[in-house]
């Protein structure tokens, strides 16, 4: 949460000031402005178990943030305790980059979750994959095995029937011949 309603009229008015009764005057109008911002922050924003802490207070201006932290350090502990960070314009960026850094830094892990998930469903797929390669090649040795002991048996067939082929045979005697 960032709040951005910064009280600028008591150092209008320390910037006003000719004599160091009005100067005693808006310091302690500043002190109370800015304590009275953060405490108004923390209670109405700060709802434990709905908004992140720490909420932000930005203040509009380099300069009066300098003077802040020197001249009001203990408004500033203040603020630190109640879980309210107070930033100027270059804090705020900063602090927004960061932010931006994180939330991507935390999407990248995300994804890299789901995309170490994903390997392992790929993994899986592959060594199914591999088991049914490994069963089919097994199908192929077994018939290339039974190819070749097919081709040993119709050579061994051939080779009988050229044999036979190649003998000859005498005539069959007469009596042989005409029996009925």
């Amino acid at each position: 949460m960032i709040d951005s309603k910064f009280p600028l009229e008591a150092f209008e008015g320390l910037r006003r000031a000719t004599n160091d009764e009005e100067k005693k005057l808006a310091l302690a109008q500043i002190r109370a402005t800015v304590t009275k911002h953060v405490t108004d922050i923390a209670e109405k924003y700060l709802i434990p178990g709905e908004v992140q802490t720490p909420a932000i207070m930005f203040v509009p201006s380099e300069s009066i943030y300098a003077d802040l932290h020197d001249g009001f350090a203990d408004v500033i502990q203040k603020a630190h305790r109640a879980n309210v960070i107070v930033v100027s314009p270059n804090i705020l960026m900063l602090a927004i980059n960061t932010m931006q850094t994180v939330m991507k830094d935390a999407r990248m892990r995300e994804q890299a979750d789901l995309i170490r998930n994903e390997v392992g469903v790929l993994l899986n797929d592959v060594r199914l994959l591999n088991d049914r390669v490994l069963k089919l090649q097994s199908h192929f040795n077994q018939a290339d095995a039974d190819i070749k002991n097919i081709l040993i048996s119709t050579g061994k067939i051939t080779g009988r029937a050229e044999r036979i082929e190649k003998v000859e045979l005498p005539p069959l005697p007469e009596a042989v011949k005409n029996l009925p």
